[in-house]
């Protein structure tokens, strides 16, 4: 900072030096310098000119108005030699509103991410799982309980039993379905049933997210978020799923700094058969 002259209490000095950027959402930061007396910095009324929100024009009228949609968000205050106080201010704003009524307003500057992870998920998830019969589910479900065991050559689910009237030897008793008929595994059924006969009872499924962020001057409306938890076509350019599946917006987040909203909301694609409508809609 340069040596300053003729400096008077109850007065703000703004120093050169301010400078503001735009982010890629069109959220504004910057920074700008002032000095005061120590006498000044004393009185409340005064420290309560550099309070948040205030605009930076404000502060300094010789700026651009241009930049009076930028407000205080935070203060460093440092006291120097000859009784002067150095305020350092950051702001923050935006010259826009990112929503109109939920949707994205005209001057908005959303930035879309794609995700894809893979997760835990158990295999009565899988889509081949959903595909056997009741009685193919029941043997299996009596296997990873561990109520079962599967036969020499994995086509029964059962229990190996003491033979009539023979102390030593031993025969294998399937489950039986509502018919009292033997239960035989589909060949499906029979891969599962080696499966989980090594242990796995998971497999890993893939969750694909697409997320949208935006920063403005309002914060998100309750017509977006009572869109939580359920289906919704996404916003940008998301991937077209294939087949049935669809969008759940299964997220929705917001940060306010100053007078800047930085929001983001998430969709989730479903599996194959696509999200339950009875629930999601």
């Amino acid at each position: 900072m340069s040596t300053l002259h003729g400096i008077t209490n109850n007065q703000i000095y703004p120093q050169p030096g301010f400078s503001a950027s735009r982010d890629e959402n069109g959220g504004w930061r910057g920074s700008a310098e002032f000095v005061v007396t120590a006498a000044t910095w004393a009185q409340a009324s005064w420290r309560a000119q550099f309070a948040n929100g205030t605009p930076i024009t404000n502060l300094d009228p010789s700026l651009d108005p241009y930049f009076s949609f930028l407000t205080v968000q935070s203060q460093t205050v440092t006291r120097n030699e000859g009784g002067l106080v150095t305020v350092l201010v950051e702001v923050t704003g935006s010259n826009a509103a990112q929503f109109d009524d939920g949707d994205l307003g005209g001057d908005a500057i959303p930035t879309y991410r794609l995700e894809g992870r893979l997760s835990d998920a158990p295999l009565s998830q899988h889509p081949k799982w959903k595909t056997l019969s009741d009685n193919d589910k029941y043997a299996l479900g009596e296997l990873i309980d561990g109520r079962a065991r599967p036969n020499y050559n994995w086509t029964q689910v059962g229990d190996y039993e003491l033979v009539e009237g023979f102390s030593w030897a031993l025969t294998f008793a399937p489950l039986r379905d509502s018919s009292d008929n033997p239960i035989t595994l589909s060949s499906d059924a029979v891969q599962f049933a080696k499966i989980i006969a090594a242990g796995v009872t998971t497999y890993l499924v893939p969750t694909i997210t697409y997320t949208e962020s935006t920063q403005g001057t309002n914060p998100m409306t309750p017509a977006q978020l009572n869109r939580l938890g359920k289906t919704s076509t996404p916003r940008g350019n998301p991937p077209t799923p294939s087949g049935t599946r669809d969008w759940l917006l299964t997220g929705a987040s917001q940060e306010q700094r100053g007078e800047l909203y930085q929001t983001q909301i998430e969709w989730t694609l479903s599996d194959r058969e696509g999200w339950n409508s009875f629930l999601y809609s």
